[in-house]
């Protein structure tokens, strides 16, 4: 059902679709004259009415404004934005088939876009942090400390397990003063980019800067000393939050997305006290920024993050790092 518990009064839900062509590009379409952000491109979709459950919503809403019949779809994530005259949440669908020919029905224009274009077009502001997603894992794996497995050697080979293992979003994650060898650095780079994966590094900014990594995840610290971007916009830029306050500061500082935990008990923090489920979802039900579930759980969980509205999943142990 259509649940907006904890929402203001005004907002306004919305399901929207992630529709591809045979070459991978994406549909968008584009906002009519006098309508609130006349002109932007958008994922296609429309409102959500009281009662109505999103999937169905979605399906009527493009059988009315582009003339298709929906097959299978599934939730990507969802997330909030508050413009100045609304609230709007934006509830994601990936749309795997559907019957007919996309047309303009209500006279707006619409076109398919690389991926990598999608980033150039002007989108409204809850549509702009899921572009990112779109080629990313929903499946993040946090990497234990390199010096815990003796030599470098090691760990290079307890990340291409993870690598082997189908994991194509990684993170590593030095412990507090770690040094890391260039040459592991390399290798990592080198051995990820083969596999056609993304990772982020972990640690002071002034040391991981120039790493050939994809992108800089912040740890809650970092999260809170800084008040600008500290990566450029190419790079994919991640924090460590525990609340929507956290998240907040998140989206102020230009995040692509987070980690929002421990959703259930883990053996790093046995004395912290878990989120839950569910309020992990009212957690997410506010967030302006993609969430993925950490804390306790295993990549099997992702179905359950993404029924909260979450995008994926991260981890540990399960995450390919059982060994370790």
């Amino acid at each position: 059902m259509n649940d907006v518990a904890g929402l203001p009064q005004d907002c306004i839900d919305v399901a929207a679709a992630v529709i591809r062509d045979d070459d991978g590009r994406v549909l968008v379409t584009q906002r009519m004259p006098g309508r609130h952000l006349e002109g932007l491109w958008e994922f296609p979709g429309g409102k959500i009415e009281p009662g109505e459950a999103p999937n169905r919503a979605l399906a009527r809403e493009l059988a009315e404004e582009l003339g298709i019949e929906t097959g299978p779809m599934r939730p990507v994530v969802s997330v909030t934005h508050e413009y100045a005259e609304k609230t709007v949440r934006l509830r994601l669908f990936e749309l795997h088939s559907y019957a007919g020919v996309p047309e303009g029905r209500e006279g707006q224009a619409l076109q398919w876009v690389d991926v990598e274009a999608l980033r150039e077009l002007e989108m409204p502001a809850a549509d702009r942090p899921l572009v990112r997603l779109l080629d990313l894992d929903a499946h993040y794996s946090i990497s234990p400390s390199p010096a815990g497995f003796g030599n470098p050697e090691a760990f290079l080979a307890g990340w291409q397990a993870c690598l082997d293992a189908g994991f194509r979003l990684l993170r590593l994650r030095p412990g507090p003063a770690e040094a890391i060898p260039e040459s592991l650095v390399r290798s990592i780079a080198e051995r990820t980019r083969a596999a056609g994966a993304r990772w982020l590094v972990s640690g002071e900014l002034d040391v991981i800067a120039h790493w050939p990594a994809d992108g800089v995840h912040l740890s809650t610290r970092q999260l809170v000393e800084h008040h600008r971007r500290p990566v450029t916009a190419d790079k994919l830029l991640a924090a460590s939050c525990h609340d929507l306050e956290e998240i907040r500061m998140a989206a102020d500082l230009g995040a692509d997305f987070v980690t929002l935990a421990p959703v259930s008990a883990t053996r790093r923090q046995p004395g912290v006290l878990p989120l839950g489920w569910h309020d992990f979802e009212r957690v997410v039900r506010h967030s302006p920024l993609p969430v993925l579930a950490l804390g306790g759980l295993e990549p099997d969980d992702w179905g359950h993050a993404r029924a909260a509205g979450a995008f994926g999943v991260a981890g540990v142990r399960a995450f390919g790092w059982g060994g370790a």
